[in-house]
């Protein structure tokens, strides 16, 4: 129980100590049987995303540098001063960075600066300002920018991305995930709201490991899916989850899939680094295996 300057008082349950909060850990952590909501992620210092996630109240941490208690999206400091009476502002996200990064994932051989620019919707000079930020894990050769180590790569996106955030909707049907999947997405393309597929179902078809459970649709706009088949429902119990997020760069890399057959349709995949943090997070046991298959896809470890 931990009591507040204001004098509330906090139920928590605090997760064994890390070095470090990272997206593992975080993920590692709250797939533990003796946490819950509740849950207070201990680590001596925290990760910029982890941070950030904490902000915005998707996450509770305690970390001891810098001193701080950061609880229902609150952060709480050895000032006398209650946070809670500050101002809090809003952060720049590094929405192009990243992409640049997912970009540079996703090649499989050098890109000149300007190509990149022209997929990613943006500047040469902001793919040129990321790439200098990224210093040695990316190199820029005469014929284009390469990564020189894809998994410290990955692992660096991971720990630094914030995640597509956005507004989620949670549904509940009995259908299965990938029939709930193609009823949003052919309702979505019928209403012309760009659907893009992540999640457990575009993890099957990009890299088979785990028999989809949960749905997952970004998309361009709200849609009402009530009538269809679905019921609205808590996001943490919803069988198909749609957002509409605020990571602008999504449909800008996207995998697309023809698959076809009974349960499938023709349909547009987020890349497999977004699809990688969605299953990573997703809070499934056998989530993590997923996970590392989809890893070595991006990375190389298989086609």
């Amino acid at each position: 129980m931990l009591r507040t300057p204001e004098g509330v008082t906090l139920e928590v349950v605090p997760s064994p100590p890390v070095e470090r909060l990272t997206a593992h850990s975080v993920r590692n952590h709250l797939t533990h049987p003796g946490l819950g909501s509740t849950a207070l992620l201990v680590g001596q210092t925290a990760t910029e995303g982890v941070i950030e996630r904490a902000r915005a109240g998707s996450i509770n941490i305690l970390t001891e540098n810098p001193l701080q208690l950061i609880h229902g999206g609150t952060t709480y400091t050895a000032d006398e001063t209650p946070p809670s009476e500050q101002p809090r502002r809003a952060s720049r996200r590094a929405w192009t960075r990243w992409a640049v990064e997912r970009y540079l994932l996703l090649a499989n051989e050098p890109s000149k600066q300007s190509v990149i620019a022209e997929v990613l919707g943006t500047s040469q000079q902001s793919v040129s300002n990321a790439v200098l930020k990224l210093g040695p894990l990316v190199t820029d050769h005469g014929n284009g920018v390469v990564t020189t180590d894809k998994s410290a790569l990955l692992e660096h996106w991971l720990n630094d991305y914030t995640g597509p955030g956005g507004q989620e909707f949670g549904w509940y049907s009995l259908d299965t995930a990938v029939q709930q999947t193609t009823k949003a997405v052919t309702l979505a393309n019928l209403l012309h709201i760009a659907p893009l597929i992540s999640g457990d179902v575009a993890a099957d078809r990009i890299a088979p490991w785990k028999l989809p459970s949960r749905g997952r649709v970004y998309l361009s706009g709200p849609i009402d899916l009530a009538g269809d088949g679905f019921v609205p429902a808590p996001v943490d119990e919803a069988t198909l989850i749609t957002c509409v997020p605020r990571d602008p760069t999504l449909w800008r890399l996207t995998d697309n899939s023809s698959s076809t057959g009974a349960d499938t349709a023709p349909s547009v995949l987020a890349d497999a680094a977004i699809v990688y943090w969605d299953i990573l997070l997703g809070g499934d046991s056998d989530s993590v295996e997923a996970a590392d298959r989809l890893a070595d896809h991006i990375i190389g470890g298989s086609t």
